[in-house]
């Protein structure tokens, strides 16, 4: 099988059972919610014609359809109080489906701690100027620093690289 977006070759039966769940939006904690529709939800439809008498009667007030990913983050969050990391779906080079589902104890300790003394993450860096923001690595932090913050110049001339401060107070 050729998938011509990643230009490459795969064979059939491995490109069904490992590649094409990569690209998916699953649970991976239940088999209720497959990337598209959650099955405990599939009356959400039918309420909303009984409750407009059949018809949208306001129909400038139109759902907006959710994305595979806010469906997902719904779904975790309501039925198994899980979270996915924001700053590691929207940074992380990883497929979604190989992203960890965090509790919300783990979640704090991935964003501050990281994920263990093996796994060479040490957790995503904090600004300390506009508490709680977090980054996604050391390098979008500088980055936020230089653009929005006081690089001290003086310090600089003396040796001591990257102080900055909220403003020039």
């Amino acid at each position: 099988f050729f998938r011509e977006d990643v230009g490459m070759f795969f064979p059939t039966p491995y490109y069904e059972s490992e590649i094409v769940p990569l690209f998916g939006y699953h649970c991976g904690v239940c088999k209720e919610y497959d990337g598209v529709n959650c099955n405990d939800n599939a009356d959400d439809n039918n309420n909303d014609a009984e409750a407009g008498g059949g018809r949208n009667k306001n129909r400038s007030k139109k759902k907006k359809k959710k994305t595979p990913i806010k469906g997902l983050q719904e779904h975790l969050r309501t039925k198994h109080r899980l979270a996915l990391c924001q700053l590691c779906v929207e940074f992380k080079r990883n497929f979604v489906a190989l992203l960890p589902r965090l509790y919300p104890t783990q979640l704090k300790t991935h964003l501050t701690k990281g994920d263990g003394p093996d796994s060479g993450f040490n957790g995503h860096p904090l600004c300390e100027f506009c508490r709680p923001k977090r980054f996604y690595d050391l390098t979008q932090l500088h980055m936020h620093l230089q653009k929005e913050h006081y690089k001290c110049h003086v310090c600089d001339k003396q040796g001591l690289a990257n102080q900055y401060f909220r403003d020039y107070n």
